[in-house]
């Protein structure tokens, strides 16, 4: 009888003869972060040179059927008609880094689709930032200021703005002190070289608001949390208006202002009182990402100072 190591070599061996040279290639390639398959068969890569790229290649519906059975037995989950939605985080391999993978089975979808999103292998920092030109000297020194003042910072933007990837930038900054850490992601992607911390991720049965609460229990002097996009938007500014200053987390938004009003949006789901004075409160600095498809940038930094009812508005500066 087999053991699981080998029926695991097995299954990773599948996934390599499906995916064929072509998505390998793109796999190992370090300048592609996400390769996606439209239900067209037609194969498309973003890169950090060029943005999104056709590549001109057409991927067989039985090979891509192939890719996502073979990711779902990596995973040990089901994908059928029935479940035709597969999630998953797949490790490093010989082969290629680790990614979260997204996979869809018809019927909700013509012909089989799927999203390969990389984990970045290196972790930049904000001077690599500074060279790229995604921020100025100027705003380096603004962030880096905001870290050491443990104020509380949200990093907003698009889809694939590179919103957590800037998190680990500022998590670079943050262990160069003696601050203990308590990271909380749905999916493992930040990277953490303090010498304290701890990294805890959701599971079927745990969930973000479950590990905010034992975080609490933790003695956790910084909370970072990877995304905020449900309920425990209200936990963590809970956490962070109430003695754990310096954390950060990512959020999707159309600017910095509109950040704090998704907040609003997050915290109306379990709260039926508006949560503005919490949220100015909790909230210090919002930095926000634009990505025009090539280029990355910060294009602001809102510092926000509470909330005023009387106008009903956010009182916010730009500092950068």
């Amino acid at each position: 009888m087999k053991s699981s190591i080998e029926r695991m070599d097995r299954t990773f061996e599948n996934l390599y003869y499906s995916m064929g040279s072509i998505v390998l290639e793109y796999m190992k390639n370090q300048d592609v972060f996400e390769i996606i398959l439209n239900p067209d068969g037609k194969l498309w890569v973003h890169t950090f040179s060029k943005g999104k790229v056709d590549t001109g290649c057409v991927l067989e519906e039985d090979k891509s059927k192939q890719i996502i059975y073979s990711i779902a037995a990596i995973s040990d989950q089901i994908i059928a008609e029935e479940y035709p939605i597969l999630e998953a985080e797949v490790p490093a391999t010989s082969e290629f880094d680790s990614f979260r993978f997204n996979g869809i089975l018809p019927g909700v979808v013509t012909a089989p689709s799927f999203n390969i999103r990389k984990h970045p292998k290196i972790v930049l920092t904000l001077d690599d930032y500074v060279a790229q030109g995604v921020i100025t000297s100027h705003q380096k020194d603004l962030i880096i200021a905001e870290i050491y003042a443990k104020k509380n910072i949200i990093i907003a933007g698009s889809t694939g703005s590179g919103k957590t990837t800037f998190v680990n930038a500022i998590l670079a900054e943050i262990a160069k002190l003696t601050d203990r850490i308590v990271l909380i992601e749905d999916t493992k992607e930040l990277n953490c070289m303090a010498k304290d911390f701890v990294s805890l991720t959701t599971t079927k049965t745990v969930d973000m608001v479950a590990l905010l609460r034992t975080t609490l229990r933790m003695s956790p002097k910084r909370i970072v949390v990877g995304e905020v996009r449900n309920e425990e938007a209200l936990t963590l500014l809970d956490a962070w208006s109430t003695g754990h200053k310096g954390g950060c987390c990512t959020i999707h938004s159309d600017s910095a202002y509109d950040a704090l009003l998704r907040l609003e949006t997050l915290t109306s789901r379990t709260s039926a009182n508006p949560q503005q004075i919490t949220i100015g409160r909790a909230v210090d600095v919002v930095i926000y990402i634009e990505y025009t498809g090539l280029k990355r940038k910060v294009s602001e930094i809102m510092r926000v100072k509470g909330y005023d009812p009387l106008k009903q508005e956010y009182i916010t500066d730009q500092a950068a």
